[in-house]
């Protein structure tokens, strides 16, 4: 980062700048859950913009920066050095934070890679970004989703958990069940469910029963996946998960 300024700082005056340029204002419990910052100092350094005459509070908790020379100088100078994030470039200097994540798993477990990048985008940016080619933005709330800040990549991403569950919902042809079944030692299938939609949970669902059936292994959840599993899945799926079966051998073992 060109200024010589603590994380803290530096993410609160890029937030800032980036709602400046799309004249929006920006939650600070938002600021600091996304990246992961202690609340009392984020207010203090915001009261240190405010008497200075470049931020001021717009409603509860919700602060922007102000029309002055000074402000606009200080966001132009904070935009324009702005660090870049390869392939995530647009959303690393264009869009603040707090109102979009990546939706991608940690590692990619499957051959090849998604025809495009989904990105769950606040309703309220819509018509207010333009993303590029290879991305796939769902506009919509995002209150009580779960993501973070990657200080490495530059952007928003969310949790593994969240990933998963926007996935099945928005993007039917990420192979979501292959990466589900490779890391079922650590991800919460529940955490997954809950986040997710009832159509995706059914989709969730019928991989698990199917899996269960397949390889003869409980899968421990605090949902019935098995009652909740769709025949009209199954059979759109069927060659999917078959051949994810075949590929790790499960199948010669159980005769399947």
């Amino acid at each position: 980062m060109a200024l010589r300024v603590s994380k803290l700082r530096w993410a609160v005056l890029l937030e800032l700048a980036k709602a400046w340029r799309l004249n929006l204002d920006v939650p600070v419990a938002r600021i600091v859950r996304v990246f992961g910052l202690n609340s009392g100092l984020v207010y203090k350094f915001l009261r240190e913009l405010r008497d200075d005459g470049i931020a001021r509070e717009v409603g509860r908790g919700r602060w922007a920066l102000r029309d002055t020379g000074k402000a606009r100088a200080l966001a132009e100078y904070v935009l324009e050095t702005a660090e870049g994030s390869g392939s995530h470039e647009y959303w690393a200097r264009s869009v603040p934070e707090v109102y979009y994540y990546i939706a991608e798993p940690p590692s990619i477990e499957w051959l090849g890679f998604p025809e495009k990048t989904l990105v769950v985008v606040d309703s309220l940016l819509q018509g207010r970004v333009d993303p590029p080619e290879g991305y796939l933005p769902v506009y919509t709330s995002l209150r009580g989703r779960a993501w973070r800040y990657d200080w490495d990549l530059k952007v928003s991403m969310s949790l593994p958990e969240q990933s998963l569950a926007d996935l099945l919902a928005y993007d039917p042809a990420y192979p979501a069940e292959q990466y589900i079944y490779h890391n079922l030692s650590w991800l919460n299938l529940d955490e997954i469910a809950r986040r997710t939609n009832p159509r995706s949970l059914r989709r969730l669902s019928t991989f698990l029963a199917f899996l269960r059936t397949a390889t003869g292994k409980q899968i421990a959840t605090g949902f019935d996946y098995f009652r909740l599993a769709d025949p009209a899945i199954l059979e759109k799926r069927l060659g999917e998960y078959t051949s994810l079966v075949f590929a790790n051998g499960v199948a010669e073992e159980r005769r399947v």
